[in-house]
């Protein structure tokens, strides 16, 4: 028998673990094994079980062998995370189409390469992770999400504002939080890794974009450069983060258009929370502030 299911909690007794698992309907099954075979299994974590049932005074279910959510393919990882934990509103399929259809509007050959590439490279990452792990779009898909977020918004900035190029703008949200896929350790409960302390995710997507240039054979162009430039200034000033102001037009629209997009998804959020005439709680990104709720 194989149970899919999240870890609740572990006690031990006489040399075995107890381990209390709910599947996706809220069954919970209390599952045995040695200490030894299970001292990797962690409480919050998702995994599929392989039991033996034993049917006695009780029903006992004793686990064969057992694996991390990490372990699943892609699609079953997805449809495993979305089951048990807070996703993003769109679905993976619609995520990948959304991506893939402004890929394709990228007309700069050097753009699309590097943007196709480093998709590729971090595929599955990148449309599962969150975008942060306590902030705005902190759950599963994320990172997609927020990003096709923001390349809606950029249609409304090119409508705007004619003068911007629409090939840096798509290819520089598509990339923009690509460093978040090693900057965070995990999808569900991320903490930041040592190089992400080090570094931040500014700088390690830059230097990913460095890498895959050099690869390509495009090391030395406008487009690489102004594409690190824009990753590395797209949080607008060094006291967030940004090792230099944005200094080209598409740098500060891809500033504004991130900020946009992570500070009104929270203040959803919170607006969610409450009934109309009220107020929310402060909004950390949001200076603080209280924000009322008005009536529809």
């Amino acid at each position: 028998m194989k149970i899919i299911g999240k870890v609740n909690g572990i006690n031990t007794s006489d040399g075995m673990l107890n381990i209390q698992v709910n599947n996706k309907d809220g069954i919970t099954y209390n599952l045995k094994v040695s200490n030894s075979d299970g001292n990797d299994i962690k409480v919050c974590g998702l995994y599929e079980f392989e039991v033996e049932v034993k049917e006695d005074v009780r029903t006992t279910y004793n686990i064969l062998s057992y694996k991390n959510v990490d372990e699943f393919d892609f699609k079953k990882k997805d449809t495993a995370l979305r089951e048990f934990f807070e996703k993003s509103p769109i679905s993976l399929e619609e995520s990948e189409k959304e991506i893939n259809n402004y890929i394709n509007k990228i007309d700069n050959k050097i753009l699309k390469d590097i943007t196709i590439n480093l998709i590729k490279k971090h595929h599955d990452d990148y449309f599962l992770y969150p975008a942060a792990a306590r902030m705005h779009h902190a759950y599963v898909g994320g990172l997609a999400h927020h990003s096709i977020g923001m390349l809606h918004l950029a249609d409304g900035f090119l409508n705007a504002y004619p003068y911007l190029n629409k090939d840096y703008l798509y290819s520089g949200i598509i990339l923009h939080d690509i460093g978040k896929t090693k900057e965070l350790t995990q999808i569900i409960a991320p903490e930041y890794s040592k190089e992400g302390q080090l570094l931040g995710h500014l700088v390690m997507g830059a230097m990913e974009i460095s890498q895959m240039a050099q690869e390509l054979g495009y090391k030395d162009t406008d487009e690489a450069l102004v594409l690190e430039h824009m990753l590395i200034s797209h949080h607008g000033q060094p006291l967030f983060g940004s090792a230099k102001k944005p200094m080209v037009a598409e740098a500060i629209a891809l500033w504004l258009i991130d900020t946009t997009d992570s500070k009104l998804r929270v203040l959803g959020s919170e607006l969610d929370k409450i009934e109309d005439g009220e107020f929310t709680q402060q909004i950390g990104v949001l200076d603080k502030i209280k924000v009322y709720k008005i009536n529809d």
